[in-house]
């Protein structure tokens, strides 16, 4: 039943990913097309998409948080970044998980229900692991999405590829990936679309094609365990 669950939540990240490309695709091709002129804010719909996959993003950070090890980092710069970065939210993530130490000065325990079971605590620490690996997967296979996969509108290259843009191959790394996707979407839900691709064009390919790689790699493995239909190829 448990590994069931897994197979459905993996579905379901591929699912958010997938919605968030197809709209990011539509949003940057209308902008593209009004060039000349402020494309104004997004719909409701859209703002709902992004919020969405924000909210994915706050699951990987944790997943990465749960999975980070100190033997993984190579210098104490970067052991720096991390701590900085990480630990500043780690007393909030520890609470909500509910794994505060226990300690001889905390008053007796209450006969009340905790207010994270056991049972809760290690399905959610499983998605966040799920999430992030998932995550790690997709920005480790960007460079190598094929040409006939990779949608994103206002691409130079001919074929369109994403190989410039190199895997992170450290924790650091990784977690400025991850920043940078969750700064991206909030600054597509508070910009302009066209003043986007004028200013931050880098960040937001990146950022596109981490959706859509990961959406592709979802829909591979889900039509392999006949979770999902093939989809129809694109013409």
């Amino acid at each position: 039943m448990r590994e069931e669950a897994g197979v459905y939540e993996f579905v379901g990240i591929g699912e958010v990913a997938e919605t968030t490309t197809h709209m990011l695709e539509l949003s940057l091709q209308q902008a593209l097309q009004s060039a000349s002129r402020q494309s104004g804010g997004l719909g409701q719909v859209e703002q709902l998409v992004l919020q969405q996959a924000r909210d994915h993003l706050s699951t990987v950070r944790e997943g990465f948080m749960l999975s980070v090890r100190t033997s993984q980092v190579g210098d104490y710069s970067e052991m720096g970044y991390l701590l900085e970065r990480v630990l500043t939210d780690w007393d909030r993530f520890v609470e909500e998980l509910g794994l505060v130490p226990e300690s001889d000065d905390l008053p007796e325990p209450r006969t009340e229900a905790p207010l994270v079971s056991e049972g809760l605590r290690v399905e959610r620490v499983r998605r966040q692991l799920l999430a992030f690996g998932m995550a790690a997967v997709a920005m480790g296979a960007l460079p190598r999405l094929p040409a006939k996969q990779v949608t994103f509108p206002p691409s130079y290259g001919k074929p369109p590829t994403y190989s410039d843009i190199s895997a992170p191959h450290t924790p650091g790394e990784m977690l400025w990936r991850i920043e940078e996707v969750e700064q991206t979407l909030w600054q597509m839900m508070s910009q302009d679309m066209a003043q986007l691709i004028r200013q931050r064009y880098g960040p937001l390919r990146r950022t596109y094609g981490f959706f859509e790689a990961s959406a592709w790699l979802t829909r591979k493995e889900a039509e392999r365990f006949g979770v999902k239909k093939r989809r129809p190829r694109r013409v």
